[in-house]
């Protein structure tokens, strides 16, 4: 099972923020990556910030999240790619999208990331610093802030409630009961 996330806080040369992550989705296809599943659209605060997340079931239009939230999704997708070509390809896309490289958790057009690839567990000590130092993209799975972050665990809840974290076992669920 491959889950990615998408999010957008600001309007993109695509449209605004839900178009935004409406292209991006098409862009998927042309990089070889099938949509499986895809969750309700949910809204949430800047990580910077503090607010109510909810799900959007029903979007009609992009006011229906104040401006500076993200519009969130989550996806099931299936491609032949392994980790680190998904990775370059997701990055292909944000960029096309207008995002540049910059402050950590800043205001942004387009952010995808990879949540859980099949299952494996890599990243971080010593292969995480020789793939930087060789020029590669650092790659850690399962995502690194995946356990806290709602915006996250609750779409992913709604399209793989069977799925369970790599490394400690819990389900979506049981990871959003830990957050209250």
């Amino acid at each position: 099972m491959i889950i990615l996330s998408l999010g957008s806080n600001l309007p993109s040369k695509w449209g605004n923020r839900m178009q935004t992550l409406d292209y991006a989705m098409t862009q998927l296809s042309k990089y070889r990556i099938a949509i499986i599943k895809k969750s309700s659209f949910y809204c949430s605060a800047p990580m910077t910030l503090t607010c109510k997340n909810s799900l959007i079931t029903q979007p009609a239009n992009d006011d229906q999240s104040p401006d500076q939230h993200y519009i969130n999704i989550t996806l099931m997708v299936q491609t032949s790619k392994s980790a680190a070509p998904l990775l370059y390809c997701l990055k292909q896309i944000e960029h096309a999208a207008g995002r540049v490289a910059g402050k950590r958790w800043a205001s942004r057009p387009l952010d995808i990331d990879i949540i859980d690839y099949k299952g494996v567990i890599c990243g971080r000590g010593v292969e995480y610093n020789q793939r930087i130092h060789a020029g590669f993209l650092p790659l850690t799975l399962p995502h690194p802030g995946l356990i806290k972050r709602a915006f996250v665990l609750k779409p992913l809840e709604q399209i793989a409630p069977f799925w369970h974290h790599p490394q400690n076992g819990k389900t979506a669920r049981q990871l959003i009961n830990a957050l209250k």
